[in-house]
């Protein structure tokens, strides 16, 4: 990820949580701290709002979600470039990597062969013995379940 893209996703997170924090605190400011039996003045469906604080419980609950939050970016990815505190992830985005570095190594491994079998007519495949074997594999891990073990088709399923 570009620098630019990551100081991007990293203020834009961050100022969230922020603007956040600043709005929760700055509309308790201006609450008072006692129930009341005052509404706020307007009426909707016969239900009148009452002019009370935000409880307590409720505020705390915010709070407690803002810190998770931070404590959640610091040990793991999310910011950005940011690697996180964690172990396992210091390569930054280890799955994506991981998974790169297993078709790297599969192109590696089979990547000549099946060239080889790219570039011969289908008769000459049909009758290699090797690649009638990786056929039958791959037939057999992902074709079987619908058209059955014998190619006859499952009962259901298409012949």
């Amino acid at each position: 990820m570009t620098s630019f893209w990551s100081w991007y996703i990293t203020l834009l997170s961050l100022g969230t949580i922020a603007a956040l924090v600043w709005l929760l605190l700055a509309t308790r400011k201006g609450q008072r701290h006692d129930t009341t039996e005052e509404t706020v003045g307007h009426s909707y469906d016969g239900i009148e709002e009452y002019d009370n604080p935000l409880p307590r419980w409720w505020f705390m609950l915010f709070i407690a979600t803002v810190v998770f939050a931070l404590g959640y970016l610091a040990l793991y990815p999310g910011l950005g470039n940011w690697k996180g505190m964690l172990p396992g992830y210091e390569d930054g985005w280890t799955q994506v990597k991981e998974w790169q570095r297993e078709v790297d190594r599969a192109n590696e491994q089979y990547g000549p062969l099946y060239a080889k079998f790219a570039s011969m007519p289908v008769e000459e495949v049909a009758k290699d013995p090797q690649a009638l074997k990786m056929g039958g594999r791959l037939f057999a891990s992902n074709c079987s379940v619908c058209h059955g073990s014998d190619a006859k088709g499952a009962y259901g399923f298409p012949t």
